[in-house]
């Protein structure tokens, strides 16, 4: 019996560095066995990589922020209709809206949305407005609709008047390297120091707002702050300039187990994002039972159910006096992250969550 064929756009291809091609990524490998999987990726961003049984379509597309994922998901929705017979296409991020009715004239679409991408503040307020109406086409004209953040799912169900199906995020359970080499060389040890992680750092993910906290803490701690700092020049240079010598940068870190290995060292890790849709890395670090201090936006207290301790979001203030009590009170703070890390194991794993997108790729295709 010959598999049914499920294509991916609207990500920039694999091995995953965050938010949805992570999520792509989570699916594939569990449902490589059931379909038959391409996903379409750039070619300079999926260059030399081997995904074993997944077919990769390597694209060429444009560059420059406003005209990459655009180009993009435009050439990867083309190629799909003239080039290839897929029975389903599943599109990632609802700025790849505009692809969807296109892809309608061929093909069952599933559409799966990771937040609210004209929130971002790095878009202007026409592209704003264009990403607005991109996501009006993604839901008017999806067969499924699924979102990845309960409250944002609650919402659009709202606003289009049509069924949106919650399907969370899920987590492998993440390996740690032992001795990650960037401990030495940024004269970290042991749980001497915070962490904060990102992808790429804007300023949606908060670090300004930990950078401004971290000042008030009068405690002999250590601030790790971990990034791509490459692509927004100038907000790479405030984050420069407000730290301290107690805080080291390290640029991003494409091995997962050499990151988690910093991240499992750490005393705390603090998640100050002030937009997501549901966020893998606060899982990960959640599932290497590490203390975690997040914003308490509604869609990371709908990720942790209140499992973990939060801030008021955008208050540098209460994030100090929060980091504060966690310090002096760190044995409950540990206490704490171990019986996380046993709720999230249990509740967001691969392999149950993927079992939803199988039925219903199995509805659309039967």
């Amino acid at each position: 019996m010959n598999k049914k064929k499920v294509a991916y756009l609207g990500i920039k291809g694999l091995p995953s560095k965050g938010g949805a091609e992570r999520v792509v990524e989570g699916i594939v490998n569990h449902l490589s066995r059931d379909f038959d999987l391409s996903v379409y990726a750039s070619k300079t961003y999926a260059r030399d990589y081997d995904p074993g049984d997944i077919r990769l379509i390597r694209l060429a597309n444009l560059k420059g922020k406003h005209v990459y994922s655009f180009s993009l998901s435009l050439l990867s929705a083309l190629h799909a209709l003239f080039f290839e017979k897929f029975d389903l296409i599943h599109v990632h991020n609802t700025d790849s809206g505009f692809i969807v009715p296109l892809l309608r004239l061929k093909y069952n679409v599933i559409g799966t949305s990771h937040g609210y991408a004209y929130k971002r503040e790095k878009w202007s307020r026409l592209v704003k407005n264009c990403l607005r109406f991109s996501e009006k086409l993604f839901f008017t004209w999806a067969d499924e609709a699924t979102c990845v953040s309960k409250s944002i799912t609650d919402e659009l169900k709202a606003r289009y008047g049509k069924p949106v199906h919650f399907i969370p995020n899920g987590i492998e359970r993440p390996a740690a390297a032992e001795d990650p080499p960037h401990l030495l060389k940024h004269r970290l040890k042991d749980t001497d120091y915070i962490c904060f992680a990102a992808g790429r750092v804007d300023p949606t993910k908060g670090c300004h707002i930990l950078l401004e906290a971290f000042k008030r803490i009068d405690k002999d701690v250590r601030l790790a702050v971990i990034g791509d700092f490459s692509h927004k020049q100038d907000y790479s240079e405030q984050l420069y300039s407000m730290a301290d010598e107690r805080t080291a940068f390290i640029p991003f870190i494409e091995d997962r187990e050499v990151l988690f290995g910093i991240i499992k060292k750490a005393k705390l890790f603090v998640f100050p994002s002030t937009v997501e849709a549901m966020s893998i890395m606060l899982l990960e670090v959640a599932a290497l039972g590490v203390p975690i201090i997040c914003s308490d936006i509604p869609e990371n207290l709908a990720v942790l159910e209140g499992n973990t301790t939060y801030f008021r979001s955008g208050d540098a203030a209460d994030l100090a006096g929060t980091i504060t009590r966690c310090l002096e009170g760190y044995a409950d703070a540990a206490e704490q992250a171990g019986l996380t890390k046993e709720w999230v194991v249990r509740n967001y794993d691969w392999k149950n969550i993927a079992k939803s997108y199988k039925n219903l790729y199995n509805k659309l295709t039967d």
